[in-house]
């Protein structure tokens, strides 16, 4: 009975010892499996070396230099982009941390380095549509230039047109003298019309005529000029006599003799001129010369002998 029991103890002892050995085992191995969970950890966070360094460095540089590129691109199409300036400041701090050797994941490099290249897959698409843009805006600055040229040329021909019309108005406006007459009045305040008048008998001179029909010229006030032409050629004017000077259409300056200013109707209403010089006429020819708005509108002469 006593050696039952011992065996009884002998078995269970026994199988203590398995299950304290089996326990041993499995801390072994779950301490073993972080081990090496640690050591992977390890491996991938490294101190980048000689080959696999400069590889690296050297990829990071090339990325940097395409970002350049896209910068300088966009510089020239006018565009100013904040995020290129970023990544390559982000690049030169890497590039700078890699060439002093200090530790590195590899995974997190590696995937930094594919997120650089579809942001510049990205980056590079929106230059090439700016580009597309620009190429389209310029197309129509062009068509643009174009038709302000054409609209510039209908705008002088529409000037030049208008200057047309303008000098045919302001010609077609200027009056005309009709039936200009001349005639002198003698001394004893008679009228005479002939071919030649004696000396003696030429006290003052009237100049007679109708304003011809012009539907065109403005009915307005006109101011009209007498020139009494001596056969020397020289215009009678005295200022205390009404006389002066007046501007040609073509801006010369000469002498008038009398003037005056009528109310145009345009009723062929009559106009006349009574011109006394206060002195005695020389011999000769004299020229009768009648002005309006610096236009010569009517002539004649007469003859003192």
């Amino acid at each position: 009975m006593a050696q039952e029991e011992n065996k009884k103890n002998n078995n269970l002892i026994f199988i203590l010892i398995i299950l304290a050995l089996l326990g041993v085992i499995g801390y072994l191995l779950f301490n073993n499996n972080k081990k090496s969970e640690t050591i992977e950890e390890q491996e991938k966070t490294i101190v980048l070396k000689n080959d696999s360094l400069a590889s690296k460095v050297a990829e990071l540089e090339g990325l940097q230099l395409q970002y350049h590129s896209l910068q300088a691109q966009a510089a020239q199409l006018g565009q100013s982009n904040d995020s290129l300036s970023a990544k390559i400041a982000e690049l030169d701090n890497a590039i700078a941390s890699l060439k002093k050797g200090n530790a590195v994941n590899i995974n997190k490099l590696n995937a930094q380095i594919e997120s650089y290249k579809k942001d510049l897959l990205a980056k590079e698409a929106e230059i090439m549509q700016l580009r597309e843009e620009n190429k389209n805006l310029s197309a129509t600055n062009d068509t643009l230039k174009q038709d302000k040229v054409v609209m510039n040329d209908s705008i002088n021909n529409l000037r030049s047109v208008r200057s047309d019309l303008q000098q045919k108005y302001e010609l077609a406006s200027i009056l005309k003298a009709e039936n200009l007459k001349v005639t002198v009045i003698n001394p004893k305040a008679k009228e005479l019309s002939e071919d030649e008048y004696k000396i003696k008998n030429v006290d003052k001179v009237k100049v007679a005529f109708t304003l011809g029909d012009n539907k065109v010229a403005p009915k307005n006030t006109k101011v009209l000029y007498l020139q009494v032409i001596e056969p020397s050629g020289a215009p009678l004017f005295d200022s205390s006599l009404g006389g002066g000077f007046f501007k040609t259409s073509d801006g010369k300056e000469i002498p008038f003799t009398e003037k005056q200013s009528i109310d145009f109707t345009n009723t062929n209403q009559a106009v006349s001129f009574v011109y006394d010089k206060g002195s005695e006429y020389k011999v000769g020819t004299y020229t009768i010369k009648v002005w309006q708005d610096g236009n010569l509108i009517g002539t004649s002469a007469f003859t003192v002998k």
